[in-house]
């Protein structure tokens, strides 16, 4: 298979990536106790900088799925005796992951949304570049968060092992950016904030969604060779 077809196995196997109906479940319920965002925020939920973090529900989702479609034991099975070009597994499992942290943060991003403009009887969105800037920001944080959780999740001993290590890759540079964000001087806060004003942040997720785009692909080929050497594991005579 290529990596469009491996791409579409997986999303075809969504349920046993995301561990079922209670994942899934557990999904809906959260998306339903988004509603009370807009009771804290108001139109505030429109903040540039906090729907620049809501985005990082993209990456978290997409490394569950990422560690479940590398070492699962069905996925496992699957990578080391299919056959398909390395390359092609790594590049459609994490395009999969991708893809499904894009869906999922963009049900868990409108569930507040619907329920802002409900609640002021008014329409209030974002601008559509905004939101087409944030979605390409999503799924780009997605494709690079899989793509390095990938070469780890690549040579993990069974799933829940893979899913401590995309979560380490994960969660470690999202905490340091929140504790070096909070040592930043004010000054230097609001200048940050001034960048991320509705008019310069689509420009500015669109560079940074095309650099954690190329970002991505030397950890799948990272992934690829890890692949490579679990099919074709050297001896010690060699």
């Amino acid at each position: 298979m290529n990596a469009l077809e491996v791409c579409l196995y997986e999303l075809a196997s969504l349920l046993e990536r995301v561990g079922g109906w209670s994942s899934l479940a557990l999904l809906v319920v959260l998306a339903a106790l988004t509603v009370i965002l807009p009771l804290r925020f108001g139109a505030g939920l429109l903040n540039p900088l906090l729907l620049l973090v809501f985005t990082a529900i993209a990456p978290l989702l997409a490394g569950n799925f990422t560690a479940r479609a590398f070492a699962a034991e069905k996925a496992r099975a699957h990578i080391l005796n299919d056959g398909d070009p390395a390359l092609a597994v790594a590049t459609g499992k994490v395009l999969a992951a991708a893809l499904w942290g894009l869906v999922a943060w963009a049900v868990l991003f409108s569930v507040p949304l619907i329920a802002l403009n409900a609640a002021s009887r008014r329409l209030i969105l974002p601008s559509a570049c905004l939101l087409i800037a944030l979605a390409l920001f999503a799924f780009a944080s997605a494709w690079l968060a899989s793509a390095l959780g990938s070469m780890f999740a690549a040579d993990a001993a069974n799933p829940s092992q893979a899913q401590t290590f995309v979560r380490g890759v994960i969660l470690l540079p999202l905490v340091l950016l929140a504790i070096s964000y909070s040592l930043v001087p004010f000054d230097l806060r609001l200048a940050l904030a001034r960048l991320l004003d509705s008019a310069r942040l689509p420009v500015a997720l669109l560079v940074a969604s095309l650099a954690l785009s190329i970002g991505g692909i030397p950890a799948l080929r990272q992934t690829a060779s890890k692949i490579e050497e679990l099919r074709h594991p050297l001896s010690i005579l060699e």
